[in-house]
């Protein structure tokens, strides 16, 4: 074939955008893939302006009334359960005495929004309750000539326990049935949640932290405490005497003599 038939073969080729069968396939997976891009972003977009328009809530709200359970271990030694709040009727986080912290927002008259959601948190509590002073590394107790613990104190060999400088953390256990997780930083920014348990404590590196003992009572005020079952005795049997049949005794007929 000549050059410039060659050529022209080129041309016809390249002008008529390849062959008839080349033209009629059409590209069903990019086609596909485009489909499935536009349909993630619009659900993306749906999803944003729900979660804007319908933020989740954040408890406790003004009508919960939470329960958590606390504890206080301070170089190794449990310390009693604080007493109940002398401000009770004054805040929307408070204790009575029992080793139980109630979130109970809407205990107070005015204000609660300040105790609810992310504001009820183990700092908030403490801030609450007069002379209870709690930071990430200083804890007072609010008890009479009670002891300020600062981070690096040094705590001595208790029975049982660990002596060595002291920090100042928090175990907490999601529910009474969960297994714990140490918190080593922002404990006052722990949030209360419903069941939850906390024992805050100053003790050396590597300590061990007990379960709070109030767990008992915090498993009766969520009402999941176990019942315990009685076998009640058989009732006494009862024996009714029939009465006896009574006898009726005939004299015999006197016979007379003609």
């Amino acid at each position: 074939m000549a050059r410039g038939s060659f050529g022209r073969s080129v041309a016809r080729a390249a002008a008529s955008g390849g062959s008839k069968s080349y033209r009629a396939r059409r590209p069903a997976a990019w086609y596909a893939s485009m489909l499935a891009v536009v349909a993630v972003g619009i659900s993306l977009v749906v999803y944003s302006r729900n979660e804007r328009l319908h933020p989740a809530i954040v408890g406790p709200t003004a009508t919960d009334n939470w329960q958590s359970a606390l504890a206080v271990d301070i170089c190794g030694v449990v310390q009693p359960n604080l007493a109940a709040n002398p401000n009770l009727t004054a805040v929307g986080i408070r204790t009575f005495g029992n080793g139980l912290v109630d979130a109970d927002p809407g205990a107070v008259a005015t204000g609660s929004a300040a105790y609810e959601g992310a504001n009820a948190t183990l700092g908030k509590f403490a801030s609450s309750y007069p002379g209870f002073t709690l930071t990430d590394s200083r804890l007072t107790l609010p008890v009479k000539g009670a002891k300020t613990y600062s981070n690096g104190d040094r705590c001595a060999a208790a029975a049982g326990s660990k002596a060595g400088a002291g920090t100042l953390v928090a175990k907490v256990w999601a529910s009474p049935t969960s297994a714990g997780r140490l918190i080593t930083s922002g404990i006052t920014k722990i949030h209360l949640a419903n069941g939850e348990m906390i024992t805050v404590a100053f003790v050396p590196a590597g300590a061990s932290i007990p379960v709070p003992s109030s767990r008992s009572a915090l498993l009766q005020a969520l009402g999941t405490a176990p019942v315990s079952s009685t076998t009640a005795a058989p009732a006494a049997s009862t024996t009714t005497t029939a009465p006896a049949a009574s006898t009726t005794t005939t004299a015999p007929s006197k016979t007379g003599k003609g």
